[in-house]
């Protein structure tokens, strides 16, 4: 079982910091146009995430020292700690990512006092998922080319949140309107998915380029031949092929979305059908998302062990 302590905590963690980032940016950028009066706010599932993000950071940061130090958890002393955390990036990359994702929840939790609070928020949700850039591969990279390999790493980790968000916001919609539905609430809805595509193709691009720079930063494009045959190359492979299947969802999404703002479209009154047809692909497309951050949860502590 503590074989996968870290690389279950590290995937809670990377789940909970791209969650809420997604989930606040999104609502702030994406959706302004819905009557939220109708939808409610979706926010009792982040509340709690931002309960949980600072503790799974604590946590997974004292499993992280004991890993390095070759000690159980519970031997773990006062003073080593403390100099694991003071004295090593990792350690203030954690004091950083900690007093952001506090700031958060602050912010959340004066949402409904404070009109203009949701932004603040959504920004200190992406400075700590920035901070993740800090630990992984990207951190073993020295120099100015090792800040270059956290800042693409951010921005990738960024890209990826905000494509993540959508996903989790549509879902969410749509389950809304699918179990009461109502003509005009849907077809704002879809007009809302449709108009989305542009920054969808966007974050798609975002991810793929900046994810094409962390491969070659981290073990080369050329050698990806070589990485294949390892274990990290496996199960790189594998989050490719997860990651296809998510735009193939995606273009399924943004066919309906564009048939359902087509002036031609016929189906005036087939809004119950598309909103089942984009539940179920929002679904497997939420799904086949878990399984990705799983993979780079674990792909974080691999190496790719290429032979020069």
């Amino acid at each position: 079982m503590e074989d996968w302590l870290e690389p279950g905590l590290r995937f809670l963690h990377y789940a909970l910091l791209l969650g809420l980032f997604g989930w606040t940016a999104f609502r702030v950028i994406g959706l302004r146009e819905l009557n939220w009066q109708q939808w409610g706010n979706g926010f009792a599932v982040a509340m709690v995430g931002a309960v949980l993000a600072p503790l799974v950071s604590l946590v997974l940061m004292l499993t992280s020292i004991a890993a390095m130090m070759g000690q159980p958890l519970a031997a773990l002393e006062g003073p080593m700690v403390e100099a694991m955390i003071f004295g090593t990036d990792l350690g203030w990359a954690f004091l950083f990512r900690a007093a952001l994702l506090g700031g958060g929840l602050i912010a959340l939790l004066l949402r409904n006092r404070l009109a203009s609070v949701l932004p603040i928020a959504a920004l200190c949700y992406a400075s700590a998922l920035i901070t993740l850039a800090w630990s992984g591969h990207a951190a073993a990279t020295e120099g100015g080319l090792g800040l270059f390999h956290r800042l693409n790493d951010g921005l990738h980790l960024l890209a990826a949140g905000l494509w993540l968000g959508a996903i989790g916001w549509f879902l969410h919609l749509v389950i809304r309107a699918h179990r009461r539905v109502d003509d005009a609430q849907a077809r704002n809805l879809l007009g809302v998915m449709h108009r989305f595509a542009p920054l969808g193709v966007t974050l798609v691009s975002v991810v793929a380029i900046t994810g094409l720079i962390n491969t070659q930063l981290i073990f080369g494009i050329t050698n990806s031949a070589a990485v294949l045959t390892t274990d990290y190359g496996i199960l790189l492979a594998g989050k490719l092929v997860l990651v296809c299947g998510m735009l193939a969802f995606g273009a399924h999404n943004a066919r309906i979305g564009r048939r359902e703002a087509s002036p031609n479209n016929t189906q005036a009154n087939d809004s119950p059908a598309s909103l089942a047809a984009l539940r179920r692909s929002l679904i497997g497309e939420f799904g086949l998302a878990v399984g990705v951050v799983g993979l780079v949860a674990v792909l974080g502590m691999m190496s790719p062990m290429v032979m020069e």
